[in-house]
């Protein structure tokens, strides 16, 4: 089974806030680097240009969740060259096509995927991989007491039967990921557990062992 890749997510209030996160090392600890929805709504588009520049070798996902005008909010992301960024499950195909679009126009291979919040279907997994998108995140909300339940793990272990990559985030720690345990994750999204341990870069290179340990 391959070994899912760990995500930070800069949820900040603030780009300075989210560059000191930066500079404690983790970077160097991590698969991909997050320009969290907080950070791009404090910020705005912008801050998807400086962490490019700031980290031009290192994968970057520009995470606005885009719902609508995927050609004026798509191309405001894409112009920081991010790798990977996210649309809601609630759009429109065209939203999605648009974006689209503005990824060529701009010569840009970024992959964009789909978060699945609120109400969607199964039914729509087709659809989506049929429009190309590369992976779904399934997030246990912020807004929900308690973690991951076993409705949650068995709505996670269902998306992965459709041949499409599916990252998991929200209320995951260190001891939380055996629940995950025989579950073929692409991708596991850690903020807090990590931006707020007392040195960042140990809790990343700690979270990376556990998960090769339960995905080797």
């Amino acid at each position: 089974m391959k070994i899912p890749a760990l995500q930070l997510a800069l949820d900040c209030s603030s780009t300075e806030e989210a560059i000191r996160d930066c500079q404690t090392g983790v970077v160097d600890e991590i698969d991909i680097l997050e320009c969290g929805y907080s950070l791009i709504a404090a910020e705005g588009a912008r801050v998807v240009k400086l962490f490019r520049e700031m980290y031009p070798e290192k994968p970057l996902l520009a995470d606005l969740k885009i719902v609508d005008a995927g050609s004026k909010i798509g191309g405001m992301l894409l112009d920081g060259r991010p790798d990977y960024t996210t649309i809601l499950c609630a759009c429109e195909p065209g939203t999605i096509t648009s974006v689209q679009e503005e990824t060529r126009k701009r010569g840009l291979s970024t992959q964009l995927q789909i978060e699945l919040y609120g109400h969607w279907s199964f039914d729509d997994v087709p659809l989506w991989k049929e429009l190309g998108i590369s992976q779904l995140t399934l997030q246990h909300s912020g807004d929900k007491p308690g973690g991951w339940d076993e409705e949650e793990i068995a709505t996670l272990k269902k998306l992965c039967e459709y041949g499409i990559d599916v990252a998991a985030t929200g209320s995951i720690g260190y001891d939380d990921l055996e629940k995950f345990r025989g579950i073929p994750v692409s991708c596991f999204i850690f903020g807090r557990a990590i931006r707020g341990a007392q040195d960042p870069a140990a809790e990343a290179r700690r979270l990376k062992e556990k998960i090769k340990e339960i995905w080797s």
